[in-house]
């Protein structure tokens, strides 16, 4: 039953996200797209850049996805009414709400979390070390890592905002008084 409710709680999270992200693709592409080019870069040519700009370029990275999860965020409360004019105090309080009504179903996000991570970066980095020639590796690698930036990474803040914005909207429900 935990497993069920949780299994639930995910697919139903990755069933909105999987709408968010065609509806905002070109937001969250264009979020996407200066990480991208930067992995793509620091792979492909990062030990003959200098190193102020493999900084620079880590830091621009880090700000895109920050900023990225928060107009992720700042999109999905104001799509459902319930949750517009909140605070985000009293956001992330209604998400502790949700959290503590189902713990499990919560806890088993990590899980499914963790498959992904498997089946969507594991298992490529692992096909690219076997298959690709040594002297192809690095492109291979360097587009692998490109590819996944505005496709698996974007759409991992996406599925994980839809699990907080479930949350929060399950947090909005009290349990009757006995």
């Amino acid at each position: 039953m935990v497993l069920r409710t949780g299994l639930m709680l995910a697919g139903d999270a990755a069933s909105w996200g999987w709408r968010f992200y065609l509806r905002h693709f070109w937001i969250v592409f264009g979020l996407s797209l200066p990480p991208t080019l930067q992995r793509f870069a620091a792979i492909t040519w990062g030990d003959e850049l200098p190193a102020a700009v493999n900084i620079g370029a880590e830091v621009l990275t880090g700000a895109c996805r920050v900023l990225l999860l928060y107009v992720i965020l700042r999109l999905a409360v104001r799509a459902e009414p319930s949750l517009l004019g909140l605070t985000p105090a009293l956001l992330w309080q209604r998400m502790g709400e949700g959290v503590d009504r189902d713990r499990w179903a919560f806890a088993v996000q990590f899980l499914v979390l963790g498959a992904a991570f498997t089946v969507l970066d594991v298992l490529p980095g692992l096909a690219v070390e076997l298959w690709a020639g040594p002297r192809s590796r690095e492109l291979v690698t360097a587009l692998l890592v490109a590819v996944k930036n505005p496709t698996v990474i974007a759409f991992t803040f996406v599925w994980m905002t839809g699990v907080a914005v479930r949350l929060m909207l399950s947090g909005s429900r009290r349990p009757a008084a006995g």
